[in-house]
């Protein structure tokens, strides 16, 4: 902990502990800022493949589900957050558009797999496979399920479209 010595001109000691205050806030800020992993986002991921086709039923989900960029970039980029049924909605909706669920709603991890860049399968391996098992009483709920399980199994590789 770094601590400063520091008396301000009237003498008092409450600028020196404010001072230390807000130092030690400092602190506590930039230890949880650098154990949260940073998501991969660069000129080859999210794979360009995977983004291309995945952009009419982007629009098409997002349409249907009223959800918004900012709640979508929000959940792939920084934190999970499980008070918003048109993203969870939406998430359902991408898996209804791409055909990776069955007319029950019933995710397919095969047909996940198919859309995955043989470059990219150990990484979709390895986060799927701790997500075999859903939770939720409606598709929109299991739909959130996976994806947040995804995320938590690995946050830096994770995205959503």
């Amino acid at each position: 902990m770094i601590v400063l010595r520091f008396v301000n001109s009237t003498g008092t000691l409450i600028g020196m502990i404010l001072l230390n205050m807000a130092v030690v806030l400092l602190e506590v800020m930039l230890t949880l800022a650098a154990d949260k992993p940073i998501p991969r986002r660069d000129a080859e991921y999210p794979p360009p493949f995977v983004l291309e086709i995945s952009k009419k039923p982007h629009k098409m989900c997002v349409a249907s589900t009223g959800v918004s960029e900012a709640a979508i970039k929000r959940f792939s980029d920084e934190d999970i957050f499980e008070d918003d049924e048109k993203l969870k909605c939406y998430m359902q909706c991408l898996f209804e558009k791409l055909r990776y669920t069955d007319d029950k709603g019933e995710l397919h991890l095969g047909k996940v797999m198919d859309s995955v860049p043989e470059e990219y399968e150990d990484i979709a391996l390895k986060m799927g496979s701790k997500c075999l098992k859903p939770k939720g009483k409606t598709k929109c709920e299991r739909a959130f399920w996976y994806h947040k399980c995804w995320k938590t199994s690995d946050p830096v590789n994770y995205y959503l479209v």
